[in-house]
């Protein structure tokens, strides 16, 4: 058996991943997308399966599909594995809802009932609830990575989220309207780190584990000193336009991970240098 394989292989965060870790790239792009014979051909043919495959909407019109891939292609892929397997599922805070809200730093003790989530959100869920069982029933390993903000430097076809929408903005010259003032918060970590936790969760004796992932404390910043942070480390000055709307019920006015429980069993704690990734971002 082959070492790594990562679906999603070929979109934003995956094609670093693949890279990182010297995996083969799953994907559609490639041949290989979720309910595809030479996807089960490969996940079986691989000691570490990190699955990235999704469908990131929070637009209404976007749940079917949302629980088509996320749930069901999660439960789908589970169903190839065996004992002897790693599978490392990404999946997100958004898990949280506005129960992350009241938490300085969330753990992963915070609630995940009804509270604000989307379909996206909930169909991540359903895709963890699936994976623990299928772990249970066939006896592969299970990571269960809840990730923060994670951030890569753009890659052709895949416009990444919330870092590269503001870098974008920052370098066109085009004004970013944050609401609520800009004070929403979020804890942020490049693509690097993230390789770092899987490869940490494949060397440990663990069998089944949930971790929050992202910058922690260390690396949290408001929605505004982003957008200047970004400015700082690429050479530009922001355009902000500030409102009092409220965020949507389904955007986490704060969300900041507590990495307790990654850095107690994993060891792990970020550790990088903020402006060089935001500049390449």
């Amino acid at each position: 058996m082959m070492d790594w394989l990562v679906t999603g292989g070929t979109g934003y965060l995956g094609t670093h991943l693949v890279t990182l870790l010297g995996a083969t790239p799953a994907g559609r792009r490639v041949q290989s997308g979720l309910f595809e014979p030479r996807l089960a051909d490969l996940l079986r043919s691989h000691r570490c399966i990190v699955h990235l495959a999704a469908h990131v909407s929070k637009s209404a019109d976007a749940a079917m599909t949302c629980f088509e891939i996320n749930s069901d292609g999660t439960r789908w892929l589970c169903a190839q594995l065996t004992a002897g397997q790693t599978l490392i599922l990404a999946s997100t805070k958004d898990v949280y809802g506005a129960h992350a809200e009241n938490h300085t730093c969330v753990s992963e003790a915070c609630p995940t009932t009804l509270n604000g989530q989307s379909a996206y959100a909930w169909s991540k869920w359903l895709a963890e609830e699936y994976a623990r069982f299928y772990a249970a029933q066939r006896g592969f390993r299970l990571f269960i990575l809840r990730l923060s903000t994670i951030f890569a430097p753009p890659t052709p076809g895949n416009p990444g989220g919330l870092v590269s929408s503001f870098a974008r903005a920052i370098r066109a010259g085009q004004p970013l309207t944050l609401r609520w003032q800009g004070q929403q918060v979020r804890d942020l970590l490049p693509v690097s780190e993230l390789a770092r936790v899987i490869r940490a969760c494949a060397a440990s004796s663990l069998t089944s584990e949930t971790f929050n992932i992202g910058g922690g404390s260390g690396y949290a910043l408001t929605f505004a000193e982003l957008a200047h942070r970004i400015g700082q480390s690429q050479g530009y000055i922001p355009q902000l336009n500030l409102t009092d709307a409220e965020p949507s019920p389904d955007d986490q006015r704060r969300y900041v991970s507590d990495l307790t429980r990654a850095g107690d069993k994993l060891g792990w704690a970020p550790g990088f240098d903020l402006d060089a990734a935001l500049a390449q971002a």
